[in-house]
């Protein structure tokens, strides 16, 4: 199956401050997909979460909220800094 681009938006507790979510773009077959996708790198990456550690990652997951999913990327002109971590962005 084709994996198309999805972009995810999270916040956590950063919202409570005023400041933005983040926004991940990944490859993904479907939303839910992409979903699980972004909240791992979500995870790894802003929060410095040990997957490997369940009580720390269902900890931090409680702080989450999924903002938005949705197929595509984000506008050109959207006006904020958005994440890509689509596999060919990698490589």
């Amino acid at each position: 199956m084709l994996l198309e681009p999805y972009t995810v938006t999270i916040s956590g507790t950063e919202r409570e401050d005023g400041e933005a979510p983040y926004t991940w773009v990944v490859n993904a077959k479907n939303p839910h997909d992409a979903t699980n996708k972004a909240l791992k790198i979500h995870l790894t990456e802003a929060t410095c979460v040990d997957l490997d550690d369940r009580a720390e990652m269902i900890e931090a997951l409680a702080d989450l909220e999924i903002e938005e999913v949705y197929e595509g990327l984000p506008p050109a002109d959207c006006g904020y800094h958005w994440n890509d971590m689509r596999e060919s962005a990698q490589a």
